[in-house]
């Protein structure tokens, strides 16, 4: 996943500035066209990181950075 990791800080400044389409536009650098390639992403409250949202699907990178359906965390 190293590939797929994105600058954080960065991220967060992008959004506390309110440029919340250029912070989408860094996380999918490179995955563009994929098939589970994130439309949206909220910002979690408790742990300040992004969930990504495909539609209504919540979407995550694999170990290869390409975007696929989270695994439900709570079965």
């Amino acid at each position: 996943m190293a590939e797929q990791k994105m600058d954080q800080t960065l991220f967060s400044n992008l959004c506390k500035a309110g440029k919340f389409k250029e912070a989408l536009g860094l996380a999918i650098q490179g995955h563009e066209n994929e098939k589970y390639t994130p439309s949206r992403f909220s910002i979690d409250k408790k742990t300040r990181l992004p969930i990504f949202y495909r539609g209504n699907k919540r979407v995550e990178p694999d170990e290869t950075g390409e975007w696929q359906l989270a695994k439900n965390p709570n079965p």
